[in-house]
Parts: C-alpha cells; structure tokens; sequence
C-alpha cells in the first residue's frame, strides 16, 4: 500500500454510492466515474451504500476527516477531491493537455450525459432505472419519485409533445459526434491523455461501463458506442486492471450521509470521519435532532409527492378545440 492509500485508510475515506448491479461495483451513473478515478489514483476508500434518498442529486457523496463532498458540489466529487488536495489525477499536466481533459470531459458530461437521461427515464427502460434509483423505496413512493424525474428530466433537456423526435435525433447525433471525437482521440493509447490516467479516463471509462453493462432496451447509445472498437477495448482493458474478473462488489452495511439539508461546497462537520454507532440513548445531541429532522422532512416530502402523483396522474387535459387568434376582444 502506498502511503497516499495508507494515509486515506487511516482517516477513513469514505464513498456513499448507490448499489451495485450486472457485475457493476456501483450501477449509478454518476457514482461509476468517482469510483474509478478513486481507483486509478490508488486511493484506499471504503465504498458504502446509500438507502437514504436514493433520488437525491447529492449521491454520490464523499467523507474524509472533516470534509464532506457532494455529487451536486461544482464540479462535483472529483472537484471536491481535487479542490481539498486530496487526490488530483491531472497535476502535473501540462497547460494544453489540462485544456484537451477539461474539453472532452465537457462532451462526455453534457451531450453523453443527457442521451443517456434521455434513454434512462424517457424510453422504455422502466426496469433499469428501478433498479438503480428506486429498488430500495417501497410503493407508491417509488411510483411518485418515478413520475417526478421524468418530468425533471423532459424540462432538463427541453422535450415536449411537438419537438420530441427531433430532440431525441439531436440528442443522438451529439452522442454519435462525441463518440468519435473520443476515438480520434484515444486511437489505440492505453490512456486518453499523455500515457497516464486522467480525470478524463474515470469520466469516459465510468460512462462506456454503464453502456456495456446495463440493460437499455433498443439502445441507440449503445449501437453508437459499438462503432468504436477503440473504445471498447480501452475499456474492457482498464476493467481488467481495476476490476480484475471479480464478482460484483458487495456493500457494507447501510451507511446515511451527515444531516445537512442541501447540496454545499466541501465542510467541517467537526468529527474526524464517519461514525457508525448511535450515542447513548438518554442523552439526543444536536447532530441527533438534525438527523431525526431532516429524516421527517424526507418522509413528507415524499408522502406529499405520492398525494401529487395520485391527484395528477388521473388528470386528462381536454382539447376544447378553442384556437387563439391572438386577438383582444372589445
């Protein structure tokens, strides 16, 4: 063990993910990245997995002493690494390969990104999301959360009635145009960027895993992806690396992250790591009251999305064949 790896086991480094899944150490889309530039820098860390809001946009989330990083952070998780100096994959590069990284980083987090929000929650692909955002809440809960991101996600990408095929070819030529960017790039190297690997690696490597290995029905993304025989082996030869042929990573036991109430930069919690025993139960500290609060806020946040979703669900909006001319009437 090096004593960077050393170091991170002494302090308890601790990464809060989503479940793993289809031989998977974490089937979540956005934790998948943060695991494997974790694992690329060598970091000993201690995966955990996360039964509290399994729909929050703060997972994947990150303790080390006391600090404590958010998925929703700038720049999220590896942002939070690299801004603490606790690990930065990319130090020691140069000024225009930090561009080149910085550059196609952006085109996997934006237009790969969003065909995959695309073929995640707005196609048939109903079981693959269960599994990996909705497989621990009981229903209708999970029925109401199931609604409300698809909804968030039709705004995120500006999708409606009128224009969703054409959002949907948009989308995918990005996609495709991404994709061969990243094989150009990469052509037969072991690592995108100056023969080591970079934050880049752990962003395209994360995604092209998730391709391979979930479940997407009549997935575009992955037809695309599959014209690239580049970047399949890239990442089938850092799996190995990595991975090694091990069966799926099996969690410890359920782990909640501190009780904050929204996604903050990296903060001082004044503990010096996570802590997995409950205090004395005659004597409720602030960090309990905080935690039972935010836990009954959950609970009614969700009890009212489950009404939301019942009241709405049922509504038929009527076409009373009424145009507007655009007229003011007298």
């Amino acid at each position: 063990m090096t004593d960077l790896a050393a170091t991170m086991a002494d302090r308890g480094l601790v990464l809060l993910l989503r479940g793993g899944a289809w031989g998977l150490p974490t089937a979540c889309p956005a934790c998948l990245p943060v695991y494997m530039y974790l694992k690329l820098a060598r970091v000993a860390f201690t995966p955990q997995y996360a039964t509290f809001q399994p729909d929050s946009d703060n997972l994947p989330v990150l303790e080390y002493g006391d600090v404590v990083g958010y998925g929703s952070d700038t720049g999220g998780i590896i942002g939070v690494l690299k801004r603490e100096r606790i690990c930065d994959l990319d130090e020691g590069l140069p000024d225009s390969a930090k561009a080149d990284v910085n550059a196609y980083t952006s085109i996997v987090n934006s237009w790969l990104a969003d065909a995959l929000l695309y073929e995640l929650w707005l196609k048939e692909n109903g079981a693959t999301v269960a599994e990996v955002y909705l497989s621990s809440l009981p229903w209708p809960i999970n029925k109401a959360i199931d609604w409300k991101q698809r909804r968030s996600v039709q705004v995120h990408l500006g999708i409606n009635t009128e224009n969703a095929s054409e959002r949907a070819a948009e989308l995918y030529r990005k996609a495709a145009a991404a994709y061969e960017a990243l094989s150009v790039r990469l052509q037969d190297q072991t690592y995108f960027i100056a023969g080591k690997p970079t934050s880049l690696d752990a962003v395209v490597l994360g995604h092209i895993l998730f391709i391979q290995h979930a479940p997407l029905e009549l997935s575009i993304l992955k037809e695309e992806l599959n014209k690239h025989r580049a970047l399949i082996v890239y990442a089938e030869n850092l799996k190995k690396k990595i991975l090694g042929d091990l069966p799926p990573t099996i969690f410890p036991k359920a782990y909640s992250p501190p009780p904050t109430t929204g996604p903050s930069s990296s903060s001082s919690r004044g503990t010096t790591g996570p802590t997995t025993t409950k205090p004395a139960p005659k004597k409720r500290t602030e960090k309990d009251k905080l935690f039972r609060k935010r836990a009954k806020y959950f609970v009614i946040a969700q009890v009212a999305a489950v009404l939301l979703y019942v009241v709405f669900a049922g509504i038929e909006v009527e076409d009373d064949g009424m145009e507007d001319d655009g007229g003011v009437d007298d």
